[in-house]
């Protein structure tokens, strides 16, 4: 089972390697006059042995010429295949150097957007974190500017130093659901008059 899978295998290569040299070679022949034109003096070579060998007449003049045609056209055509066997080899190679390039200036790219993002986004965090600070301090200060009263204890005008002071009282308690602890007596607003 391994030979016949080796063997195809291998007779798949070889088939590879005959179209890339097929090709090279048409690339090499048509590519030059001298190369073509030595290409159909051998196809006419062959023929003209093929016709004389069917009319039964002796050929070997025309294989000895076929077989000269041969070697000139290998010979012709052999740096030509060479050459552009060794350019593509070297245009892969400039190709996959190309492609890590790129992805090497995509992966800096993509590094640095996301550098770019995270700085933005941490200037965001602290600038929320700036205004939270501030807005505590601001709470604080608020409620540290008021004074913190125990409404449920009740309270008369003797408590307080001045009126203002019970007025005061008086409305953040109402305010606190806790009534006027019957400072306004007269029902003024004002308490303690």
């Amino acid at each position: 089972m391994k030979d016949k899978d080796t063997i195809k295998v291998i007779i798949l290569l070889l088939i590879l390697v005959c179209l890339y040299l097929f090709m090279l070679v048409l690339e090499c022949i048509v590519g030059s006059i001298w190369n073509l034109l030595l290409f159909l003096a051998v196809i006419l070579t062959t023929i003209w042995c093929y016709y004389k060998k069917k009319r039964k007449k002796t050929y070997t003049k025309g294989v000895i010429l076929l077989i000269i045609l041969l070697l000139i056209l290998i010979w012709s055509i052999g740096p030509c295949v060479y050459e552009k066997h060794i350019a593509e080899l070297e245009k892969s190679e400039l190709e996959e150097k190309q492609r890590k390039i790129e992805a090497a200036n995509y992966v800096k790219e993509m590094e640095e957007d996301m550098k770019k993002s995270q700085e933005e986004a941490k200037k965001e965090y602290d600038k929320r974190k700036v205004e939270k600070e501030e807005s505590k301090k601001d709470e604080k200060v608020k409620t540290s500017s008021t004074t913190i009263y125990n409404f449920k204890i009740d309270k008369d005008c003797s408590d307080f130093s001045n009126a203002s002071e019970a007025t005061k009282f008086m409305n953040e308690s109402k305010a606190a659901g806790f009534g006027d602890h019957r400072l306004d007596r007269n029902k003024d607003g004002i308490a303690c008059n």
